[in-house]
């Protein structure tokens, strides 16, 4: 009679049917953390099966105790291979698909949790199932970078200690996350497994029996210390430290990946943990074909009743035909948190990427109170180009001080020169910008390549620009500064001082005014060789509040092509060491409020081509203190209403 997969302990279902294979050898372990890899040996009962029906799909091997009770094991058939009607095949988790595909990608304010599940949903795996108990911070900022997404996944549940084993049933197997004890489950059923020491040969006949067990201690690393550094609370102390029993040897680590003390504390923690999870484990054989890695029993009847306690399994290697089985496992103290060794690489880049700056839309600027950007990087498939793309990134200034130092912003659209601190792309940091065919260089090049310049763009929607130009071409040296509006110059205390060697200093106002404003303090204009000229085409009003003195040691002149006009509240005083000559085209008049005296050292001349009239409206005296003569060329007349000559 052909043998079936009902008639042994050893079974087998796949997708060609039942009994189309049947099942001749399994082998493999399974582990806490890391994905099962079993072997699965078959017999074909006809020709011409197509292994293409069975490579990637579930495959289920079933384990037939002695009681008849029966143990599915589950998996995905990654490997086939058929010689003759001899099959073989490599059984595998969902999670080791993952393996197969890699992204560059970022994640944003979610937790671990919620960044595995999403891995999982989007690879198309939903067999899973949340048994964590602790609370998880949200993450800022978390990129996949050249990772595959099981790497990517693996890396970031050792960084927060989170475990994982697998259920298995017929058809399927979930995959279970923990973070705690409790999370482990019994062994499914058997809860209890009997320690029999070898020989005698009657203990062959029992199941579910333990047999050559080892207890292993080993010394693990006691200490564990970490340190980072938060830019916004620069001055604390984030240093944090768990200690343990065992070596005095330390590992410390910097950047410990984290940015408050308290979850510094939490880190250390659980990194301890991990290791103190290595310090203690029996290994052994046994036949009980329920033993499933992350499930939890109890030992019995061992002569060393410390060792009687519950366990966990942390490793099951399995060996099984179609009438035997047994299997060699190691397992921890159940009271003991298990926590995943941090293993797996985290990925880092070497050098520097560029990337283009984003931000809201509308906006030409993004930023926020410290200056940080957002950008959206060549490999980034899933940003939109606006103020979500990254986390906010630090821009590195050529000078950085308390208030004080050197700041440019890019703005969006720009490409910009992008390093990660430590290489951890979890951590971006600008460093510069650079031109592309888009944002091409401020001036022609190479026509333009003596010039330097810092140029700015008006924004928003500006047309202008600010200016700071160095000309370095031979005799064509020029510093050239511009200004879209407006210029302020502040000399806060001490002085400024403007030298020109040789040349000429030009002071233009297209429109507009110009006022020079002195507190307190003299002005004074010097110009030692050459002349000085003001032309002004309107009125000029000079004001001094106190005295005005005017000297010239040449000649003045003063021409007026209207009139001009004199006025003083107190003298007007008009002295020369030689003569004084008052000149008019036609009337010239002097005029006195009360009386004028026109009086001469020696002689007075008083005369006119034609007519003189001197006239007095009551009384005329020509006096001499000696004599006096009035005299006519050709006739005097004196007359009056009465005439007096004595």
């Amino acid at each position: 009679m052909p043998a079936t997969n009902d008639t042994q302990s050893l079974q087998m279902t796949t997708p060609l049917g039942k009994d189309k294979l049947v099942a001749a050898g399994f082998a493999g372990t399974e582990f806490i953390s890391a994905p099962f890899t079993f072997t699965l040996t078959a017999m074909a009962t006809e020709d011409g099966l197509d292994p293409s029906a069975v490579s990637g799909k579930s495959v289920t091997v079933t384990l037939v105790d002695g009681d008849g009770k029966t143990r599915p094991i589950n998996g995905l058939a990654t490997r086939v291979a058929v010689t003759g009607k001899l099959w073989s095949m490599d059984l595998r988790p969902w999670l080791w698909m993952l393996h197969l595909g890699s992204d560059n990608r970022i994640f944003q304010q979610k937790t671990v949790p919620e960044i595995i599940k999403a891995v999982f949903d989007g690879a198309g795996f939903s067999d899973y199932k949340d048994s964590l108990t602790g609370s998880y911070t949200a993450r800022d900022y978390c990129v996949q970078f050249g990772e595959s997404n099981y790497a990517f996944v693996h890396r970031l549940m050792e960084d927060e200690g989170i475990w994982y084993c697998f259920e298995h049933a017929d058809g399927k197997h979930t995959l279970v996350l923990g973070d705690d004890a409790s999370a482990h489950a019994a062994c499914p059923q058997v809860s209890t497994a009997k320690f029999l020491e070898l020989p005698p040969e009657k203990n062959w006949l029992e199941n579910n029996r333990v047999e050559a067990l080892t207890l292993e201690l080993a010394v693990v690393t006691s200490k564990y210390q970490a340190d980072d550094f938060n830019f916004e609370t620069p001055s604390t102390e984030l240093k944090t430290q768990a200690s343990g029993t065992g070596s005095d040897q330390q590992i410390y680590e910097f950047p410990g990946g984290y940015d408050k003390k308290d979850a510094g504390d939490s880190r250390a923690s659980k990194r301890l943990q991990a290791f103190e999870a290595q310090t203690k484990a029996i290994t052994a054989r046994s036949d009980v074909r329920h033993f499933t890695a992350g499930a939890k029993f109890t030992l019995s009847n061992h002569p060393d009743s410390s060792l009687n306690t519950d366990w966990v399994l942390n490793s099951v290697s399995h060996d099984a035909s179609p009438g035997s089985y047994i299997n060699t496992f190691t397992a921890f103290p159940a009271d003991v948190v298990f926590r995943p060794l941090p293993v797996t690489p985290r990925p880092r880049i070497a050098g520097s990427q560029t990337a283009i700056v984003t931000g809201k839309s509308g906006e030409e600027i993004w930023t926020d109170k410290y200056g940080r950007i957002k950008v959206q990087f060549h490999w980034d498939q899933l940003g939109a180009k606006d103020e979500n793309t990254t986390c906010w990134i630090r821009v590195a200034q050529s000078w950085a001080g308390k208030s004080w130092g050197a700041w440019t912003l890019p703005r969006i659209g720009q490409e910009v020169v992008v390093s990660f601190l430590d290489g951890d792309p979890d951590r971006p940091l600008v460093t510069g910008c650079v031109y592309n065919g888009e944002n091409s260089v401020p001036y022609t090049l190479p026509d333009n390549q003596t010039r330097t310049t810092l140029k700015s763009n008006s924004s928003k929607q500006g047309q202008g620009y600010n200016e700071i130009r160095f000309e370095d071409k031979t005799d064509s040296e020029e510093i050239f500064v511009h200004a879209r509006k407006d210029m302020n110059i502040e000399v806060e205390k001490g002085n400024r001082a403007v030298t020109i060697m040789e040349g000429n200093d030009s002071l233009t106002i297209s429109k507009g005014n110009r006022t020079t404003t002195i507190t307190e303090g003299n002005e004074t204009h010097d110009v030692s060789k050459g002349t000085r000229a003001i032309t002004v085409k309107d009125n000029e009003t000079h004001t001094n509040s106190a005295d005005f003195t005017h000297e010239v040691k040449g000649n003045y002149t003063l021409k007026v092509t209207g009139d001009l006009t004199i006025q003083a509240t107190g003298k007007i005083t008009m002295k020369s060491d030689a003569d004084v000559t008052v000149e008019a085209g036609t009337t010239a008049t002097v005029k006195s409020g009360t009386s004028m005296t026109v009086q001469s050292g020696t002689d007075l001349t008083a005369k006119a081509g034609t007519g003189a009239t001197l006239q007095g409206g009551t009384t005329v005296e020509v006096k001499g203190s000696a004599s006096g003569t009035v005299d006519g060329g050709g006739m005097l007349t004196v007359k009056g209403g009465m005439v007096q000559i004595n």
